[in-house]
């Protein structure tokens, strides 16, 4: 789903390298955020189209199913290949897939 929006940038904190952009879209809450600042040469609408909250103003729409109280369980997770590292800005920070096992320790 897709949401048009606007943004305001409020405050520039080049120290902390940050800014609060506030967020609106029509039938939606409006929102103000924490943004980093753009890296030179990356464009600073990408950055903003990051930080949006549209994951969030679709979750607000989604009908949802409210459990019973005191349903209870045990999620085993079955999978303990170490996540694989995503494509993005910091990418070429992490040229090679992570090597080694994941040590996890459990309580019973």
């Amino acid at each position: 789903m897709s949401i048009a929006f606007k943004y305001t940038i409020l405050n520039v904190d080049e120290a902390s390298r940050c800014m609060e952009v506030v967020y609106e879209a029509e039938g939606h809450q409006t929102m103000h955020i924490g943004v980093r600042l753009p890296f030179k040469g990356e464009p600073l609408e990408e950055v903003i189209k990051m930080f949006a909250p549209i994951p969030l103003w679709v979750a607000n729409m989604t009908p949802v199913v409210a459990p019973q109280v005191g349903v209870s369980g045990c999620i085993q997770p079955q999978d303990t290949t170490p996540p694989k590292v995503q494509d993005s800005v910091f990418s070429n920070l992490f040229p090679t897939e992570p090597t080694g096992a994941i040590n996890v320790t459990t309580f019973e």
